[in-house]
């Protein structure tokens, strides 16, 4: 490690980190290490560096399992691969394949890998199929659905019916909100779980309409 002999007092900029191969000047004038191998000993306590990479699967935000495999055809430049997708790449290879449930054809750039289950983290065979952007689209609509009627506490029970206010909302064919200011005005239940009443707005759906006229 060399030094200047001046009173500048900017020796350290000619002092090199002791770090062999380094080359980098030191980080300060009493530091043995440039910044990168001083961040190094400060957290690993070694100048080596050390891996990041977490072991075993990973979970996505969304729900989905993340393995580590930078070198295969799905990786794409990223260490880690959806494990669904490379199950299924693995079993089935490049494609191209049809949609599981309309039978179009799609190929890895438009695929989407389904769970039969709806369990994201169930990667078996099995339960994993190819599908199409619209009908993976449908199908997350109706879970969607599914988990926010689940999750809906308020249930009205009218005309030997049993749904939570958004269902009867779309059996009726009129909003939500509609349907709550009527009871929030004080209307009877019957009549407040109803179709559309009086000639503005647009017609409410025909089955709605035959279903309701036993409570006319």
């Amino acid at each position: 490690m060399t030094e200047s002999n001046n009173d500048s007092g900017l020796s350290h900029a000619h002092s090199i980190c002791e770090v062999e191969n380094c080359g980098v000047p030191v980080r300060s004038r009493n530091s043995r290490y440039c910044e990168k191998h001083y961040m190094r000993v400060r957290r690993h306590g070694s100048t080596e560096k050390q891996s990041t990479r977490k072991e075993g699967k990973l979970e996505h935000s969304g729900g989905y399992l993340l393995v580590y495999a930078p070198n295969h055809p799905l990786a794409c430049g990223t260490s880690r691969v959806y494990e669904h997708r490379l199950v299924y790449y693995d079993k089935h290879g490049a494609g191209p394949f049809r949609c599981h449930w309309c039978c179009k054809s799609v190929n890895w750039d438009t695929l989407h890998i389904d769970h039969l289950d709806n369990c994201k983290t169930n990667n078996e065979l099995t339960n994993l199929v190819a599908s199409c952007p619209v009908c993976n689209q449908k199908r997350g609509r109706a879970k969607m659905r599914q988990t926010m009627r689940k999750k809906s506490h308020r249930r009205y029970n009218v005309h030997g019916k049993t749904m939570c206010l958004n269902e009867w909302a779309d059996y009726l064919g009129i909003s939500p909100n509609s349907i709550e200011y009527r009871l929030n005005a004080g209307w009877d239940i019957n009549k407040a779980f109803s179709p559309r009443i009086g000639n503005s707005g647009p017609p409410s759906r025909k089955l709605a309409k035959i279903v309701h006229e036993a409570i006319k």
